[in-house]
């Protein structure tokens, strides 16, 4: 079925996919397999985690918080799952935070955020929807994955990612930390 659609007051970039893919091998992915299991790396994401109320703050976060919220109460399943995620995979919690942190910068980009001097203005005027670009995009990577085998249900998905998010914004991936706005 196909027909119109039609935007009213946009005040954001809309992108709209469908695409299907199929698996082939590639040089690039044969590449991008030996750099994914190569370990050095001058990418430091460890990060020192702000007050979470500071955060929203600078941030000017509102309706985004529920993200925060979901993760305070599972906090500790979150860093146990982080912690299995290490032994499963070498360097999965810095893998993680790689993709989540790209997912942030793809949003930053789109909303036109300078990044060097960081416009933090800009950013806290679109800081909800740059919190549900990363959602999404996050949630649209983890259907995509061929890890996820039947026999999950769906809300497992959207609670595993809002956690995913809100874990993400605490460990300052994912939005400003204040630390780096003195």
């Amino acid at each position: 079925m196909s027909g119109d659609i039609t935007f009213t007051d946009n005040k954001a970039p809309i992108t709209i996919r469908n695409e299907s893919s199929i698996r082939r091998p590639t040089v690039i992915g044969k590449l991008i397999e030996i750099i994914a299991t190569n370990s050095a790396t001058a990418d430091d994401l460890r990060r020192e985690p702000a007050d979470i109320e500071v955060k929203i703050k600078l941030n000017d976060l509102k309706r985004s918080k529920r993200y925060l919220k979901d993760y305070r109460g599972e906090s500790l399943l979150v860093d146990d799952s982080i912690k299995e995620l290490n032994r499963n995979i070498m360097n999965g919690g810095r893998k993680l935070k790689r993709q989540m942190k790209d997912f942030y910068t793809d949003s930053l980009c789109k909303y036109s955020i300078e990044i060097d001097p960081f416009d933090l203005n800009k950013l806290r005027e679109n800081s909800d929807n740059i919190v549900e670009d990363v959602a999404h995009a996050t949630m649209v990577f983890v259907k995509n994955s061929s890890d996820l085998q039947d026999g999950y249900f769906e809300e497992d998905i959207v609670f595993g990612v809002n956690l995913i998010v809100g874990y993400s914004i605490v460990e300052c991936i994912v939005m400003e930390n204040p630390h780096d706005h003195d």
